[in-house]
C-alpha cells in the first residue's frame, strides 16, 4: 500500500479477502439490455467521430460489443 492507503496498480489484494468483495454483478438476462443499450450508444458515437485513428478505435470496441452480445445469445454461452 502506499502512504495514502493505495494499493500500486498490479498489485494483489490483501491476503484472505476477496477481490469479488463489493462487485455488481449481473446475470445475462440483466447484462443484455444493458449491453444493447452501450451498443446503441457507441453506434451514435460512432457515427459523428471524423478523425479515422479514432473512428477504428470506437469502430473496433462496437465489433468487441457485438461478439459479446453473441456469446450472451448464443445457447451455450461460450
Amino acid at each position: 500500500m502506499t502512504a495514502g492507503g493505495e494499493r500500486p496498480v498490479g498489485a494483489r489484494p490483501e491476503e484472505g479477502r476477496s477481490d469479488w468483495t463489493e462487485q455488481d454483478l449481473l446475470t445475462i438476462d440483466e447484462a443484455l439490455p444493458r449491453l444493447e443499450e452501450a451498443i446503441t450508444e457507441v453506434e451514435q458515437e460512432l457515427a459523428g467521430v471524423n478523425d479515422e485513428a479514432e473512428k477504428e478505435l470506437v469502430a473496433r470496441r462496437l465489433a468487441a460489443m457485438h461478439e459479446a452480445k453473441r456469446r450472451l445469445q448464443s445457447p451455450r454461452h461460450d
